[in-house]
């Protein structure tokens, strides 16, 4: 529960002498969930009784476990400045993933059959033969739209083969339905709803693969001035190497 140490304080957990409040928890998760603020809460409690206890027996004063965290304070100084320096430096245009793309279209060839769809699981059949009546009603149905909400089911993309064999059979096996089911899994009943099969050998689409390639280019970016900047650096600042004797 959250108490008040004064009008503008929150507190949302108290360790000895340290205190969580609530503008700690907005400042860590900007945008936050009721889950996300108990999940906060309770690693920074774990987090500060273990210290405690890792203080009364001394590990602070541990001279291993010193210079370890003063290794780490440096890298992340260190590394949180070359992302700055890197985000003025590294750019991708829609041109380069464009032109990324049709170098390299054979390695987004599928390598497997693939379907995008909307699975659904439950107990008996009885309920599975309802959701495909709602799901056959098509986008829209407002009965349809609260199965998806009830079951939580969102699209995912399948791939030939990598499906317990009666449902891969279902979706890849020949039929054109993009109905399916009831399905006898052998522990319930599954239902599909096949939004598009994709066959063997077809290729990926750019909005598909965008995201992907526009990390990969970032990535090589980053690498290229991570070393420009890094040599930069040895113009500026001193330093000396004496590594030849060993």
């Amino acid at each position: 529960n959250c108490n008040k140490t004064n009008k503008n304080v929150e507190v949302l957990a108290r360790v000895g002498s340290s205190i969580l409040t609530k503008d700690d928890i907005i400042n860590r998760v900007p945008e936050y969930q009721m889950t996300d603020v108990e999940n906060q809460v309770t690693q920074w409690v774990n987090d500060e009784l273990l210290y405690i206890a890792g203080v009364r027996a001394g590990f602070n004063k541990d001279v291993a476990l010193v210079n370890q965290v003063k290794d780490y304070q440096k890298k992340l100084i260190g590394q949180t400045y070359l992302e700055m320096a890197l985000r003025s430096r590294v750019g991708v245009s829609t041109e380069e993933i464009k032109d990324f793309y049709t170098v390299q279209k054979e390695t987004f060839k599928r390598r497997h059959g693939e379907a995008l769809i909307n699975a659904f699981n439950v107990d008996n059949k009885k309920d599975a033969n309802k959701i495909r009546v709602f799901l056959e009603k098509g986008a829209g149905n407002k009965k349809r739209d609260e199965l998806f909400e009830q079951y939580g089911v969102n699209a995912i993309n399948v791939e030939e083969d990598r499906l317990q064999p009666v449902i891969n059979k279902a979706i890849f096996g020949g039929t054109k339905s993009n109905y399916l089911g009831p399905i006898n899994s052998g522990d319930g009943y599954a239902v599909v709803e096949v939004i598009k099969r994709f066959p063997k050998g077809s290729y990926r689409s750019l909005d598909d693969v965008y995201d992907r390639i526009y990390l990969v280019i970032q990535k090589r970016k980053a690498a290229i001035h991570s070393a420009a900047i890094i040599d930069s650096l040895r113009q500026e600042y001193l330093f000396e190497l004496n590594v030849g004797g060993l």
